[in-house]
């Protein structure tokens, strides 16, 4: 276990940020060297779901992840985790951060398809990114009634603002940003800048 901290000797001074790496691994979580894990990370990993966590990841308070199926999470090298940030991930969805991402504190992040996130991506506070709806029939329950799958993806060097919703098989390209309060329900092209509820593009980000 100590060559996760190879060359950190700060580390042994904190045992909660050693006491929380044992038990990711304890729990069946891949981890990579260098993370500082000082929060409680809440591990439910069911069926065959797995989960691997990448080198020099920041989790300085607790967060949650789940897993069901073949699900699979698969988070970077460099990643910053905020407060209260939820991974789930079903089916035989894949949920992959890229490197250098940073999640905001109460982000929900749930993959019933394949959920991806590109690098130096920053994610504001309170979004919720789901690949998921549900059937609206009158005649059943609609907790009763199957969902519908589509996977979503967030390109590199992207800026989601705070509270933003981006809804099932949206493609948003590389280097957009979303405003705050947003809901996303269309693909938004690579380096435009939109809003709005739902979200439309409002400008090219200047050169």
């Amino acid at each position: 276990m100590r060559e996760l901290f190879e060359g950190w000797r700060t580390v042994m001074d904190h045992p909660r940020v050693f006491l929380n790496a044992w038990k990711l691994k304890k729990s069946g979580v891949e981890l990579g060297a260098f993370s500082w894990i000082e929060g409680n990370v809440k591990v439910y990993l069911a069926a065959r779901s797995g989960v691997r966590i990448g080198k020099r990841v920041f989790i300085p308070r607790d967060i949650e992840i789940l897993g069901n199926d073949d699900g699979k999470i698969i988070i970077g090298d460099d990643v910053s985790i905020d407060s209260c940030a939820r991974f789930h991930v079903a089916n035989q969805a894949t949920l992959q951060i890229g490197n250098k991402v940073g999640v905001g504190a109460y982000d929900f992040l749930d993959a019933f398809d394949d959920l991806t996130i590109g690098e130096n991506t920053m994610l504001g506070p309170f979004l919720h990114v789901i690949c998921a709806d549900h059937g609206v029939k009158r005649d059943i329950p609609m907790r009763e009634q199957r969902g519908t799958y589509a996977p979503i993806s967030i390109g590199k060097d992207c800026w989601i603002g705070s509270e933003v919703v981006v809804l099932k098989g949206v493609t948003i390209g590389d280097g957009a940003v979303v405003g705050a309060g947003s809901v996303v329900t269309k693909d938004i092209p690579e380096y435009c800048i939109a809003a709005g509820v739902p979200a439309r593009v409002l400008k090219e980000r200047p050169s």
